[in-house]
């Protein structure tokens, strides 16, 4: 009888063993727990309280805390929480502004503030009085330059713009764009713009949900002439590898791409001023 109480007593130890002498799993661990409930559960819930786990803890590494982080915002965003999630990428670039992770949650908050400023009705029209509205740099070129709201004063008066800077190289582009949801765009496009240290050379392009590319002939807008205003109907607009004209479609997207590097041997910053855009 006392044997079988000893043998009991044991069994009992070695069942709390973890309680008693196992060391908690490193933030390492936990992260890749959350991992395994995101792809082999599906359960993003779960996944984000496990990312909270390390990103709460201040003793556990910064690069992986940032991590964690970013994971939560993720996991947030596969939910469809868009707060959540953009209080957790605040969170890291507030705290660990110097991690790897942060440009990924940059690039996520720009993500989702584009999908809120998408056009959604047209037609239309932005004057930029107080930021750059549904005007966004491209994400595919962050290094090449950045888009922001300015108010500034020339010979001409004031103006509230958006600053497009963007830094020539030899043969390579740079691209700002306007978001489309579920929109049927005739073609029509006027943009008022000044080119500011050196000529502009750009080209206006419609993108449709396929992917093809109806394109302006490239447009040259010099530091001398001032404001410039263009304009463009349907017809002005050219898918370049079929020749075929554009007409009347659902597009995802409008491009502005500054095609300087290409055609001009101006290099270095310029700054393109935008100073209203409308779109029917």
């Amino acid at each position: 009888m006392k044997r079988c109480v000893a043998l009991l007593g044991a069994i009992c130890l070695l069942s709390a063993g973890p309680a008693i002498g196992q060391q908690a799993p490193s933030p390492r661990d936990v992260i890749a727990d959350g991992l395994y409930l995101e792809s082999g559960m599906g359960d993003y819930a779960a996944a984000a309280d496990r990312y909270s786990q390390v990103a709460d803890d201040t003793s556990a590494p910064g690069h992986l805390r940032a991590e964690a982080m970013l994971r939560i915002g993720l996991a947030r965003e596969r939910l469809g929480e868009v707060a959540p999630a953009e209080t957790a990428y605040r969170r890291l670039l507030e705290e660990l502004p110097g991690t790897r992770w942060a440009e990924d949650a940059r690039s996520r908050m720009q993500s989702i503030e584009e999908d809120r400023k998408r056009v959604r009705v047209l037609p239309v029209a932005y004057t930029f009085a107080f930021d750059t509205g549904g005007v966004f740099h491209a994400r595919t070129r962050s290094h090449k330059g950045s888009i922001a709201h300015e108010v500034l004063e020339d010979e001409s008066g004031r103006h509230e713009v958006a600053s497009w800077r963007t830094y020539v190289v030899a043969r390579e582009d740079d691209l700002t764009q306007v978001g489309f949801e579920n929109v049927v765009v005739q073609g029509r496009l006027q943009i008022t713009l000044r080119a500011v240290t050196f000529p502009a050379h750009l080209i206006f392009f419609l993108v449709d949900a396929d992917g093809r590319r109806f394109g302006t002939g490239t447009q040259v807008v010099r530091p001398e002439e001032g404001w410039r205003t263009l304009s463009f109907s349907a017809a002005d607009f050219t898918d370049r590898a079929s020749e075929q004209t554009y007409r009347a479609e659902a597009i995802t997207n409008l491009w502005m791409q500054d095609v300087t590097g290409y055609s001009s041997t101006d290099r270095g910053e310029n700054i393109i001023w935008i100073d209203a855009l409308t779109l029917e």
